[in-house]
C-alpha cells in the first residue's frame, strides 16, 4: 500500500511538473531563436497565476536574472492605462468622450475641430503618428509636441479610419494632466496602479533610480551590446511594470468592480473602428486595445515596442486565460511566443 501511494505522488508531481516544464521548454526555445536576452511572464487562468516568473537576464553586464520583481519597460502596453484614465475622469464628471479636443486646446487649428477624445484614444483622428518635435535624445514637454504638429495637414477625415497615432496618446496625457490638476503620472498612480496594488509601476523615466529595473539590449552586426537609451518620456508607451504587478491589474481587469464601472470597462473593449480594410482581417481598434481573434477565440490584446524591450499583453476573453509577456530585446517577438503558449494551453484543457 505504501509503494502504491509512493508511486502516486511521485506521477502527480511529475505531471503537475510536466505542465510548468512544457511553458519553460516553449518560451526558452523561442527565446533562443529569437536572440531574447531576459524575459518575464505571466500566465493567469481562470483567475489564478499559473505562471509568474523570469528566464534569462536583467542585466547581461552583472548576471542579474529576471524575476516576477524585474521591472521592464512596457512601451505602448501603457496606452491602456491612459485610456482607463480617460474613463476614469468621465465617471468624474469632468469630462466627455465625446468633447472636442478644442475643448483643452482652444489654439487648436480648425481643421482639429471635429477630433473628439474618443478619435484619440481609438487611432482615428487624422492626425500624424508622430509629431515633428519629438527627439528621443531631448526632454520636451508634452504641450511643445502637440503644438508642434498644429501646422500639419490631417492624413484623413477624422473617423474614417485608422491609423496608429502616438501623437493622439500626447494629447490624452495633457487632457489627463489639465483636467485632474496632477501630472498624468501621479493621476494614474492614485487612481489606478495604487488601488490595484501595483507597487512596482510607473513612468519610464530614464533618469531615475528604479529597483530591479532591467536593461534594454539589441544586436548591431550580430553582436549584443546596450540598446540605445531613450531620453525622452512619450506618453504613448509610458510606464514599466513587473510580470506580478501586471497580474494584479488583470485581476482589476477580469472582475470589473473597482477603479471603474462595469459599463466602463465594457467600453474599452467595444470594437470602435475596424485596423484595416482587408475583409479577410477581423481586428478592431477600442480604447487602448486590439479587438480580434485568434483561432475562432475572442481576445483582446496590445503590444508594446520602446527600444530595447518589446512587450505584449493578451487576454482570451471567454476562455478566461492572459498571457503577458515583457522582454528586454529589441529585436524580440513576443506574439510568436504568445501563439504558441495559448495552443498548448488549449491543447492541454
Amino acid at each position: 500500500m505504501k509503494s502504491k501511494m509512493i508511486v502516486l505522488f511521485l506521477f502527480i508531481r511529475v505531471f503537475a511538473y510536466g505542465q510548468a516544464d512544457s511553458t519553460d521548454i516553449i518560451v526558452q526555445k523561442i527565446m533562443k531563436e529569437q536572440k531574447i536576452v531576459g524575459l518575464s511572464l505571466a500566465v493567469i487562468k481562470n483567475g489564478n497565476p499559473v505562471v509568474n516568473k523570469g528566464y534569462g537576464l536583467a542585466n547581461v553586464e552583472h548576471n542579474i536574472p529576471v524575476t516576477a520583481e524585474t521591472v521592464i519597460r512596457l512601451g505602448s502596453v501603457s496606452k491602456q492605462f491612459f485610456t482607463t484614465a480617460i474613463l476614469k475622469l468621465q465617471e468624474e464628471g469632468k469630462l466627455n468622450i465625446e468633447d472636442s479636443v478644442h475643448k483643452f486646446f482652444p489654439d487648436a487649428p480648425e481643421t482639429w475641430r471635429p477630433i473628439l477624445i474618443k478619435h484619440l484614444m481609438s487611432h482615428s483622428s487624422g492626425l500624424k503618428r508622430e509629431s515633428p518635435a519629438y527627439d528621443n535624445n531631448k526632454m520636451i514637454s508634452d504641450l511643445e509636441i502637440i503644438k508642434a504638429a498644429y501646422p500639419l495637414q490631417l492624413d484623413f477625415k477624422t473617423g474614417e479610419k485608422y491609423q496608429y497615432c502616438n501623437l493622439a496618446y500626447y494629447m490624452l496625457a495633457q487632457i489627463i494632466t489639465q483636467i485632474s490638476g496632477m501630472p498624468w503620472q501621479d493621476y494614474i498612480r492614485e487612481k489606478l496602479f495604487i488601488p490595484a496594488g501595483m507597487k512596482n509601476s510607473g513612468m519610464t523615466d530614464f533618469y531615475l533610480i528604479i529597483p530591479n529595473r532591467a536593461s534594454g539590449y539589441m544586436h548591431k552586426n550580430n553582436v549584443l551590446v546596450n540598446a540605445d537609451a531613450m531620453y525622452a518620456v512619450r506618453p504613448s508607451g509610458g510606464f514599466l511594470s513587473t510580470s506580478t504587478d501586471m497580474i494584479l491589474w488583470d485581476k482589476v481587469l477580469r472582475e470589473k468592480n473597482t477603479i471603474l464601472k462595469k459599463e466602463s470597462w465594457d467600453l474599452l473593449w467595444q470594437p470602435f473602428i475596424k485596423t484595416s480594410d482587408k475583409p479577410e482581417l477581423k481586428a478592431y481598434y477600442g480604447f487602448g486595445w486590439i479587438v480580434d481573434e485568434y483561432n475562432g477565440r475572442k481576445m483582446v490584446m496590445h503590444g508594446g515596442a520602446n527600444t530595447g524591450f518589446r512587450s505584449y499583453y493578451t487576454r482570451f476573453v471567454n476562455d478566461d486565460l492572459s498571457i503577458i509577456i515583457m522582454t528586454n530585446t529589441d529585436e524580440a517577438n513576443p506574439v510568436a511566443i504568445v501563439r504558441a503558449l495559448s495552443d498548448h494551453y488549449f491543447r492541454s484543457k
